[in-house]
């Protein structure tokens, strides 16, 4: 006799089943696990209250919230591409997996366009916003580092700062032709914790800046956020460039 396996009914939505199934089955359903870790962390929902919305209320038909979580869900199943989301778009299972409301609301609802999508890094990138984006990333690592630490934070924290070469397409505001590359690129600086590999913040620059060049003030400033935010030493940071 074959293994009976209960359903599993995901904490967003109670109408959800998700069981075993040889004849129905679908290669995205690993979204539903991602949407119950993000609401466990609060790392989508937290940010939110603190977002400058500028769209007009009365024409808002997606959440901030729900936005992001579409972006942040389908970039970890493979989707990377914004132009994805219109081959997702009537998915049952995406529409059910990136909404606020529950039930069988979703299925009957549009999921956020191509554009609505773009207008949302748009307006996540905006310097109001870009301190909200950070403590969002920042809560999901403090989330992750205490659910491996059996619940409690580490005492001490190692920063790798590495340089990045992103070759781009076009005059993208930012970017620089870099001689030694010989192509237009930027050339962030990306933050990550030497235990999990985790990124905690990044530093847009253009393309023709220096391997170090602001690092010396922004290093600071990360570590201080860091130290405030999660109550964790960061004693000292490697550099890679």
């Amino acid at each position: 006799m074959g293994e009976s396996v209960s359903p599993w009914i995901p904490s967003c939505n109670g109408s959800i089943r998700v069981e075993l199934d040889g004849q129905r089955t679908t290669s995205d359903s690993g979204a539903l696990l991602l949407r119950e870790a993000l609401d466990n962390s609060g790392v989508i929902d937290a940010p939110e209250d603190n977002l400058v919305d500028q769209r007009n209320p009365l024409r808002i038909r997606h959440s901030l919230a729900s936005q992001v979580r579409t972006v942040v869900l389908q970039r970890a199943m493979g989707w990377i591409d914004l132009s994805d989301t219109d081959t997702l778009r009537r998915d049952p299972l995406w529409q059910l997996a990136c909404s606020d409301a529950r039930g069988t609301t979703p299925l009957a609802q549009s999921r956020p366009s191509q554009a609505t999508l773009s207008r949302l890094l748009t307006c996540l990138g905006r310097g109001d916003n870009i301190d909200a984006v950070h403590e969002g990333l920042l809560r999901l690592v403090v989330w992750r580092l205490t659910s491996l630490n059996n619940g409690e934070r580490p005492m001490h924290l190692t920063l790798d700062i590495d340089g990045l070469l992103i070759e781009v397409h076009g005059h993208q505001g930012g970017s620089a032709f870099h001689g030694h590359v010989g192509a237009r690129i930027t050339s962030p600086l990306v933050a990550s914790l030497a235990e999990t590999g985790d990124m905690v913040g990044g530093l847009l620059r253009e393309g023709n800046a220096g391997p170090a060049e602001n690092a010396d003030t922004w290093i600071p400033h990360l570590v201080r956020r860091l130290n405030e935010s999660t109550g964790v030493h960061c004693s000292r940071a490697n550099s890679r460039h």
